[in-house]
């Protein structure tokens, strides 16, 4: 049986569930995570200036490190034409550099500047401490079980992005 406990979170007791019960509320959970997490990625961008697709390509900068534009738009999905535009809205706005022969695309490279840094860290430190609160209260058996269970449900995420392109095209 599923009860509130406070705000929206839904606590199930494990032992009195039947297992499909505690998926039904472990997908219902993923689901809040999901709209919380989009409308959290939404005042970010909106903090940032920019929008959702240029703060995606700045996560992959920051967390691949210097890429060539074309890598980029391999590992965003957008297009070179629109990774284009991306690049050329982040660098207006402070938060790209790029570096390399001017004449020789070949050899750009994009990287985060020293405007970002700041801007991340102002805009993330605050989210970064209210997470850690929130796990604060776990085991680290507990918290070894959700980063296995996330990192599943990541990759299980993954797939169905590849498979509903796949049906679509």
């Amino acid at each position: 049986m599923i009860h509130d406990v406070k705000d929206t979170r839904r606590v199930l007791p494990l032992e009195a569930a039947r297992p499909e019960d505690a998926i039904a509320a472990a997908l219902s959970a993923t689901r809040l995570l999901h709209s919380a997490t989009e409308a959290l990625f939404d005042a970010a961008a909106e903090r940032y200036g920019i929008n959702r697709n240029d703060l995606r390509c700045l996560e992959i900068l920051e967390r691949e490190g210097p890429l060539r534009p074309g890598r980029l738009a391999q590992a965003s999905g957008l297009s070179p034409a629109a990774i284009t535009k991306v690049l050329d809205r982040l660098e207006q706005a402070g938060y790209i550099t790029r570096s390399g022969e001017e004449t020789d695309r070949r050899t750009r490279q994009v990287r985060t500047s020293d405007r970002h840094v700041r801007v991340r860290r102002d805009t993330w430190r605050p989210v970064v401490a209210a997470a850690t609160d929130a796990l604060a209260p776990l085991s680290e058996q507990q918290l070894q079980v959700l980063t296995a269970a996330l990192t599943d449900l990541a990759e299980a995420n993954r797939r169905s992005a590849r498979h509903l392109r796949a049906d679509a095209g």
